[in-house]
């Protein structure tokens, strides 16, 4: 039999991490102050593909907001690639950045220096999503090293957890999202980002049973093929005044026949990619016995 208790606690994590080589200012003016964001890297998207079907992807970059027709500018230099709904700049090592959702003002094949005009934000878009490419793949524009100046202080929530027992083989999953910094204008002034970081462990008399194993890793792109292995149902993504609500699998098929009896504890922390972190924990008994039962208490 499985009981559980669930309560999160909220913390935060001071993270001092050296700036990295290439950093870049904002793609619209003033170049030197933060913007509001309201689509995070590695977000979960959803859309119909050919034929009719739906499909689940990650964001492969950050949606800042801008009204329509505000002037896009380069953040690095390189040569010109113009596609239907964006303007790519690449450079001879590989590098590359992408800004969707804008008119070009620049001619295919040209040459541009950080600073330079690319276009303007297209109707009825309201943002421009920035996409950073290393060479290999998208990188988070958000990690230190990437877009300055950026400061975040909020912390991610975490919570509620829920845990389940299926003829002893355990699933787990969190609701956890991160606070936008700056809240984006509305429609989106609810927006939510999915934390950069995201791990769990297991705990049992104040002895780790299970060490911290990541779940979340949004440094680069997740691929499609992980959606389902990253999102568990009932994930839905950010929407004009609806915020996004984003559950985490945790564990799949923990074989909880492998544990002995006892009070156990499954602690989660999620981390944006300035190392503010939010704490949760799930509190649960495992006895053995026919009924294997998992009841949860409110948050707290």
């Amino acid at each position: 039999m499985v009981r559980v208790v669930t309560f999160c606690a909220a913390g935060v994590a001071a993270l001092i991490a050296p700036a990295l080589a290439h950093a870049y200012g904002w793609p619209i003016q003033p170049f030197d102050q933060q913007h509001a964001i309201r689509g995070a890297f590695d977000d979960p998207r959803s859309g119909v593909g050919p034929g009719g079907l739906l499909e689940h992807s990650f964001h492969f970059g950050v949606d800042i907001s801008a009204p329509d027709g505000t002037p896009v500018y380069a953040v690095a230099g390189g040569t010109i690639y113009i596609y239907p709904d964006a303007v790519d700049v690449k450079q001879p090592d590989g590098r590359e950045f992408a800004y969707w959702h804008i008119d070009a003002a620049v001619v295919e094949h040209s040459s541009v220096e950080a600073g330079d005009l690319l276009g303007f934000v297209r109707a009825p878009w309201e943002h421009v999503h920035l996409a950073e490419f290393d060479g290999t793949n998208y990188v988070n524009p958000l990690r230190p090293g990437g877009l300055e100046p950026y400061t975040d202080t909020t912390t991610p929530v975490v919570g509620p957890i829920d845990v389940d027992d299926t003829n002893g083989r355990l699933t787990a999953t969190v609701d956890a999202y991160d606070i936008p910094p700056i809240a984006p204008p509305p429609p989106w002034q609810d927006a939510r980002w999915t934390p950069a970081l995201i791990r769990w462990r297991l705990v049992q008399d104040g002895e780790e049973v299970l060490p911290w194993r990541t779940v979340v890793d949004s440094s680069t792109l997740l691929p499609p093929r992980d959606y389902d292995s990253v999102y568990a149902p009932g994930t839905t993504q950010n929407g004009p005044d609806l915020p996004g609500h984003y559950v985490f699998w945790l564990a799949h098929d923990l074989d909880a026949r492998a544990l002995p009896d006892g009070i156990y504890e499954l602690q989660v922390a999620a981390e944006d990619t300035r190392g503010n972190t939010g704490t949760g924990s799930t509190t649960f008994v495992i006895a053995d016995d026919q009924s294997r039962n998992t009841t949860n208490s409110p948050s707290r």
